[in-house]
């Protein structure tokens, strides 16, 4: 697959530099970026638009990476000398089983100077699986190779909500500036449209995401609903 497509090529190879520079652990690590890497690469060209199972177990898995590389970092901050990698894999490796990641390795050879107890990890256990219970169904709508799914699978529905999008975009901005700018003399200043910017592109992606939900249910509902069995 890395022979046939450049993107891939070059992200995993920009990974595989990096992981040659430094200690076994290292390369584990970024063994599993790189694995992670491809997941998504799979999912935004097309691979699983027919087995729509696989690609909610992808988005579940990439969830549950995220917020364990949350915790990780929490963990880092209350250590002295640590090698910031060692933590982040520690978590991954002991967690590997009771949280499904398929991309993560049994390996791991210092554990034992990774700072990280046996309480963390089932603390850490626990915060990703009750996270996943109450916040999944709202990040999958942001991710961004469901998008590339949805565009290839319900072209016009999704084109439709990107043009609102702008739409609602443009609009909110003019009425900002002209009840938050213009009384003020604002009009022209950097920062000031700037932020109202920034807010009128906050309301107008979450219209956005609104209007993605029902699609996002239609398609993938029963898959939400039928939550892989954490044991």
């Amino acid at each position: 697959q890395l022979a046939e497509d450049d993107a891939l090529r070059a992200n995993t190879f920009a990974l595989a530099t990096e992981a040659t520079s430094s200690c076994e652990d290292r390369i584990t690590f970024f063994l599993h970026q790189m694995k992670n890497v491809q997941l998504v690469h799979n999912a935004e060209k097309g691979e699983y638009d027919n087995n729509l199972a696989v690609l909610v177990a992808t988005g579940r898995e990439m969830f549950r990476l995220g917020k364990l590389e949350q915790i990780a970092r929490e963990k880092v901050r209350t250590l002295a000398f640590v090698d910031e990698l060692e933590v982040w894999l520690a978590y991954q490796n002991k967690l590997r089983k009771p949280l499904g990641l398929t991309s993560v390795t049994a390996e791991m050879r210092f554990f034992g100077v990774s700072g990280v107890t046996a309480s963390d990890l089932r603390s850490a256990e626990r915060q990703v699986k009750a996270a996943e219970k109450s916040e999944f169904r709202e990040w999958i709508l942001q991710w961004g190779p469901l998008h590339s799914v949805l565009e290839r699978k319900a072209p016009e529905r999704v084109n439709a909500l990107r043009e609102k999008q702008m739409s609602d975009y443009e609009e909110t901005y003019r009425m900002l500036s002209d009840t938050e700018l213009r009384p003020f003399g604002l009009v022209g200043n950097t920062d000031a449209e700037r932020t109202i910017g920034a807010r009128a592109m906050e309301s107008a992606k979450k219209a956005f995401l609104d209007g993605l939900r029902p699609l996002v249910d239609d398609m993938l509902g029963s898959y939400l609903k039928a939550r892989r069995r954490l044991n």
